[in-house]
């Protein structure tokens, strides 16, 4: 084999060599992008459950203070009403004449 031969030998196996390692490099860049890429899909999946939990939090909070709040009302509504029919027996007590009993 001849010098020229042996060094047109040596370039294709350099060649490959190269091609070979970028192949492998861009392989492992490509699949760390995708792995971050992930992890970042991953990430945003988990931020919008808490938001969402933290909503549902929120909005059973809300409920439960309208609950109460109508509670509430309820009760406004039943002691007027009982105060109401206390002023009328009151009302009806004092209109009544009063008789007293002497001994």
């Amino acid at each position: 084999m001849s010098v020229g031969e042996l060094n047109q030998l040596m370039t294709y196996v350099i060649d490959g060599w190269m091609l070979f390692s970028a192949g492998f490099i861009g392989i492992g860049l490509i699949s760390f992008v995708s792995r971050r890429i992930q992890e970042d899909i991953e990430a945003d999946a988990i931020a919008l459950a808490n938001q969402q939990s933290a909503a549902a939090g929120t909005l059973e909070t809300a409920e439960v203070r309208v609950a109460q709040a109508v509670e509430d009302a309820a009760r406004l509504e039943e002691v007027a009403a009982v105060s109401k029919q206390l002023a009328k027996t009151k009302s009806k007590q004092s209109d009544s004449s009063s008789v007293s009993v002497s001994t």
